[in-house]
């Protein structure tokens, strides 16, 4: 007996020496993105050091999400705080999981979805020209019992579920590589003053916008797909917080358009708020030249839809708790709309 007792404790501190040794090495190796526009990961570590409790309105998706919604705009309209808590390409079983991490810390009485990934047509986001999806939103969520379901999601065997947990195995060659921000980046002191929205510079260049008026057969959804919308839908209702579908303005394509009205039904089917704002250009103020690319809001895209966003949020929504008074967002505001000044000064010139 005593020796079973003295091979479990052995074995749990062989454990606790490798988790010791292990967590900080994957965070020290791993790739960070620290640079403007994209600093991925000071804007999802950021989120773990907001206050609690301070978002009514919590957003999530892939770069549709956090090149769309600005919480900054948002707040001056409406005075109702928000986040977006978004990655690139973030797929439907890592949006789950970025819902229930949210929820450790926070209440919101909304969760909007962008729901561009419901068009993803990969179980696991691991080849050669994409494995970088499944790392960005893996590696910057503290290690729980949520990142293991999402790593045992994300790969589908032993090995690759391992290298997401302990992501060393996949940058354990960057040693030459390692820069200052490295060893100096501290993610307990992290925060995003844009709170997680991607302001995208103006190209100038027009983006023309596919016809899709005459789209109105569906397109069934990934299996995958399917399978975890739903579930999102159903840890909302389990966790007491509305649940609004929604796609932001993004030049669908006609092929979208059509997995885009299954979305719709699934919706409707569910008794889930849906709304397609592809629909709303004239109201919103959009123009071909409002596009950063070909799919994503510019600065100034991002304005006139937020703007446009909050006031349907009011009328949809209007039991939304506010802070109007908050002198931490008065002063994240004024250096946002400094920044947005200076891109219009850049045009002008």
């Amino acid at each position: 007996m005593r020796k079973n007792v003295r091979f479990f404790a052995s074995g749990l501190a062989l454990l606790a020496l490798l988790a010791m040794i292990l967590i900080p090495l994957s965070r020290l190796m791993a790739l960070k993105s620290l640079a403007l526009p994209w600093n991925t990961t000071t804007k999802i570590s950021g989120f773990y050091n907001e206050e609690r409790d301070q978002f009514e309105v919590m957003f999530f998706g892939s770069s549709h999400a956090y090149a769309a919604f600005s919480p900054l705009e948002l707040w001056e309209e409406t005075g109702v705080k928000s986040y977006v808590f978004a990655t690139q390409q973030q797929p439907l079983w890592a949006t789950y999981t970025y819902i229930q991490e949210a929820l450790k810390t926070q209440s919101p009485s909304l969760i909007v979805v962008e729901c561009r990934m419901a068009f993803g047509d990969q179980e696991y986001y691991l080849g050669k020209d994409n494995i970088g999806v499944t790392y960005t939103y893996m590696d910057d969520i503290p290690l729980s019992w949520n990142k293991v379901e999402l790593a045992l999601r994300s790969a589908p065997d032993l090995e690759g579920r391992a290298a997401l947990l302990f992501n060393f195995i996949m940058y354990h060659d960057r040693w030459d590589d390692l820069h200052r921000w490295d060893f100096t980046f501290r993610r307990d002191q992290a925060r995003d003053p844009y709170k997680g929205y991607v302001m995208l510079a103006p190209e100038e260049i027009p983006r023309p916008r596919p016809d899709t008026e005459g789209v109105t057969g569906r397109t069934a959804l990934l299996e995958k797909n399917q399978y975890w919308l739903e579930e999102i839908v159903r840890l909302c209702r389990e966790e007491g917080a509305a649940l609004w579908l929604v796609k932001s303005p993004s030049n669908l394509e006609p092929e979208e358009k059509a997995m885009l009205n299954t979305v719709e039904d699934t919706a409707q089917r569910l008794g889930v708020p849906f709304r397609d704002f592809n629909r709303d250009y004239e109201d919103i103020g959009l123009s071909e030249d409002l596009f950063h690319d070909e799919h994503h809001l510019d600065v100034f895209g991002a304005s006139r839809f937020t703007r446009f966003f909050s006031r349907v949020l009011t009328q949809d929504w209007p039991e939304l708790r506010t802070d109007r008074e908050d002198p931490v967002w008065t002063a994240d505001l004024t250096a946002y709309l400094e920044e947005m000044e200076g891109y219009a000064s850049d045009m002008d010139g």
